[in-house]
């Protein structure tokens, strides 16, 4: 399978923060052909992890 990137953000995006963030690491562990396939994955977990939260922080 060969999504693009654009189109797997637009998938996952119902998808709650934290499971956006696993499936995007689990991605990057896989080998790839594609170098810039790896950059734009890379690319997307650091904006996800930068981007706030939406509920704030919930730990006591």
């Amino acid at each position: 399978m060969n999504t693009s990137v654009a189109i797997m953000h637009i998938r996952m995006k119902p998808l709650p923060r934290r499971h956006r963030i696993a499936h995007l690491r689990a991605l990057l562990r896989r080998p790839m052909a594609c170098p810039a396939r790896r950059e734009e994955l890379a690319a997307l977990l650091r904006d996800e992890m930068s981007a706030p939260s939406s509920c704030g922080d919930l730990r006591a």
